[in-house]
């Protein structure tokens, strides 16, 4: 019966996400999700009671995905530029899944403040636990003299940046739920990956 009730619950959200994310909160009506979900609303209801706690049951599965890639690459004793690499790439390939997740969540931030709230409370734990390990690693690099003297805030900023900003520039420059150029799309992002990681690990060398 648990099992059932998850993957209940899993469906609808991941109906939910699609829905938030393509329409916003306010876009997205919870008769709608249910509907997508293949459920009732008065399901919906019973698990999630509000739209503003599936809301927030999205958004904090977001947030934890939008750091968690990070936290995968830096585990272990690999060598740290394989370590970086890794980490751009699956933090990209995360946003690739969801092409227009990074506009969702500036929109939902810019639009209202409490969102922000909530999506840096969900991050913060998780982005400081990933802080302490970039920062040991960097440390250790930085005395063997193989990379800059950087903080590993403004690293872990960087990297956000350049992979969101792809997405971002995507949206603008194709209409990514068209099909006929999803090719085209493909092509870019691959550029775009190949050289975020370019310009991150070359910003790192001495």
């Amino acid at each position: 019966m648990q099992s059932n009730n998850q993957n209940t619950e899993q469906i609808i959200l991941e109906a939910a996400e699609k829905l938030f994310i393509e329409k916003g909160f306010d876009g997205a009506k919870t008769t709608e999700i249910a509907r997508l979900a293949g459920v009732n609303h008065a399901l919906l209801h019973y698990y999630f009671r509000t739209k503003e706690n599936l809301f927030n049951c999205v958004f904090e599965g977001i947030a934890a995905d939008l750091v968690g890639f990070f936290n995968i690459a830096f585990e272990g004793e690999t060598p740290f530029f394989e370590k970086l690499k890794r980490a751009i790439e699956l933090h990209f390939d995360c946003l690739a899944t969801r092409i227009d997740l990074p506009m969702f969540v500036l929109r939902e931030v810019i639009q209202k403040k409490e969102r922000k709230a909530y999506l840096l409370k969900q991050i913060f734990p998780i982005a400081k636990r990933l802080l302490a390990k970039m920062h040991s690693d960097m440390k250790r690099e930085a005395k063997k003299g193989t990379i800059r003297p950087v903080k590993a805030q403004n690293l872990l900023l960087n990297i956000a940046a350049l992979n969101v900003f792809a997405f971002i520039g995507a949206e603008i420059l194709f209409d990514v739920k068209d099909e006929n150029i999803s090719d085209a799309l493909k092509r870019f992002l691959d550029d775009r990956k190949q050289n975020n990681v370019n310009t991150i690990i070359n910003s790192l060398k001495l």
